[in-house]
């Protein structure tokens, strides 16, 4: 398993230099903490409008700090928050279009490098390799509906 692991983890830096440039560059260039990063896909991927005690947990970050992230992403206009309609405490985000715009722009440019990764392989290797990831990635999915 440590093998495996070590495999994982130079196959990921390599990514990271051939797929992974230009979101990167893209990303650092936003005036926003890799923590909104990460909260704008989170709340991209989620299926229903989350309370930020919610964001902060999959984020692992405390309410307090994940608050401060989003008022910064709501002041962009990246975010939007509401009330919710049974606790009018708890408030609600969801993405706005800009929001989304980013997210699209940033995954474009992801998918780019990945194209450039993909065409480094020989047509053998693009069939072993996705004949490997469909199973892992369908239970992967079946475990995050499970788990959410």
């Amino acid at each position: 398993m440590e093998s495996l692991t070590e495999l994982l983890v130079d196959f990921m830096n390599r990514m990271k230099v051939v797929g992974e440039a230009g979101s990167i560059q893209l990303a650092a260039g936003l005036d926003l903490s890799l923590t909104q990063v990460c909260s704008l896909f989170i709340l991209e991927i989620s299926d229903h409008a989350l309370a930020v005690h919610e964001l902060a947990e999959q984020l692992g970050l405390s309410v307090a700090a994940t608050g401060r992230a989003v008022d910064a992403l709501a002041k962009e206009g990246l975010v939007s928050r509401r009330e919710d309609v049974n606790d009018r405490r708890v408030k609600r985000l969801t993405l706005t279009e800009p929001g989304e715009a980013l997210l699209l722009r940033l995954t474009e440019a992801h998918r780019d490098g990945l194209q450039k990764f993909v065409a480094l392989l020989t047509e053998e290797e693009r069939k072993d390799l996705s004949g490997v990831l469909v199973p892992i990635l369908a239970r992967l999915r079946d475990e995050a509906r499970e788990s959410g």
